[in-house]
């Protein structure tokens, strides 16, 4: 076997145990995002780290992440606890989700993702979750998700409080790829339940939002190409707009939404909410390539936007909470992203291989991946660190094994594997 087989497969086995040993053992269902606890989280800063560290929780969409993961493994189980679980910690009596709770399900954080009410209802549908107390939760869910109005701007859903990297708000195409998914299955399960009525208008509204897609967060007009691309987010859903936002964690005080690219938009293809040759995915793609693509000795990695901050500072100290404009901290390279980009080729018919063996390819000597890998900015090199090789974030963080699991049962079934046929049909 050659020793690249020989690390994915390794590396594969490992995956598969810290995604088993995410859920927790008195709580089950409940998935942390990483057992470690990184930079400043773990540094018993009030707010930030006591009395457990912000790792320590549990995410809605992480555990979306977590449970496909686990569900293309074979343990159906597991995915469906997490699935109740989720669906037991919905806030009353709106709906919603909370942007993350501990492990028995109160709440800690207290923004607002569309994401996350989504992604439960969508991994419900993917698993068969049918019994009575699901489909409450998903009436509830896809209520809110379809009633929504932001209190600060007015403006209603697919605009979201906060996107999946939760520093911004917006008209995102990763959240709204998933709000579009959720309804979609929503539907579905409102008419095994004989609720024809509601179906027919969480359709309604799901088709609108995939048609208006480009609308919101594809530019025509943007400076990074001469060919329209879709943008991280639009913060007024107008994307030839040239309006401008902070970027947080130490990024720019101001910058053009247009200058904001993210590999995000990905989850619209793997979806199936547009295809994979799609001229704006392709043109999107070689956009992101140009400015957020590392390659490594491992193989290529991906930054997750332009002047991302959320990382170790430039001499390779510990992340810290920055101003805007300060431009102290450095976000790295996301193996996460290199899955995802993997995916993405599955869906494409093209080869993943290099992409599986770069996720394999960033674990440390003990078989753990971190959230970040050293992305050949200073410092670089030994003793410090070696490009391609993970940094001081979480490790393992259990999104990266996650969807290291994830892409090889994709190219190994020759699709997304959480991709629905009732969600890809509608669009095709």
């Amino acid at each position: 076997m050659p020793e690249s087989a020989a690390t994915v497969e390794d590396e594969y086995l490992a995956s598969a145990l810290v995604l088993a040993a995410a859920e927790d053992k008195l709580n089950p269902g409940a998935l942390v995002a990483s057992p470690s606890a990184p930079w400043v989280w773990g540094n018993e800063v009030p707010d930030l780290s006591s009395p457990s560290g912000a790792y320590h929780l549990v995410w809605a969409r992480d555990s979306y992440e977590f449970a496909t993961a686990l569900w293309a493994v074979g343990d159906r189980a597991a995915a469906r606890r997490s699935v109740r679980w989720l669906f037991g910690v919905q806030q009353r009596p709106d709906g919603s989700f909370p942007q993350n709770s501990d492990v028995r399900g109160r709440p800690v954080w207290g923004e607002l993702q569309l994401d996350e009410v989504a992604l439960p209802i969508t991994l419900a549908c993917l698993v068969g979750s049918r019994d009575r107390a699901t489909w409450r939760g998903v009436r509830k869910a896809a209520g809110f998700i379809t009633r929504f109005r932001d209190e600060e701007t007015g403006r209603r859903a697919p605009y979201t409080p906060q996107e999946r990297w939760e520093n911004q708000a917006g008209y995102s195409p990763n959240s709204i790829a998933a709000q579009v998914s959720g309804l979609v299955c929503a539907a579905h399960l409102a008419r095994d339940r004989g609720r024809r009525d509601l179906a027919r208008t969480w359709l309604r509204k799901a088709d609108r939002w995939q048609r208006r897609l480009d609308d919101w967060t594809v530019t025509t007009n943007g400076p990074l190409s001469d060919a329209p691309y879709f943008l991280r987010l639009t913060k007024d859903g107008r994307p030839d707009r040239g309006t401008r936002y902070p970027m947080g964690d130490g990024g720019p005080r101001s910058i053009d939404q247009r200058r904001v690219v993210d590999p995000s938009f990905l989850t619209a293809v793997r979806f199936g909410l547009v295809p994979a040759d799609d001229p704006a995915v392709v043109n999107t793609l070689a956009v992101v390539d140009d400015r957020l693509r590392v390659d490594t000795p491992h193989g290529p990695y991906w930054h997750r936007f332009d002047h991302d901050g959320y990382g170790e500072t430039r001499s390779g100290g510990e992340w810290r909470i920055t101003e805007p404009g300060t431009f102290r901290t450095l976000g790295r390279a996301w193996p996460i992203l290199t899955g995802e980009r993997g995916e993405y080729a599955v869906a494409a018919g093209e080869d993943a291989t290099t992409l599986l063996e770069a996720v394999a390819a960033a674990a440390g000597p003990s078989g753990m991946i971190s959230e970040q890998v050293w992305d050949g900015r200073p410092p670089t090199g030994r003793p410090c660190c070696p490009a391609g090789e993970g940094t001081r974030a979480a490790t393992p963080l259990v999104w990266s094994h996650a969807v290291l699991v994830r892409l090889a049962w994709s190219m190994e079934r020759g699709e997304p594997v959480d991709r629905q046929d009732l969600v890809a049909r509608r669009y095709d």
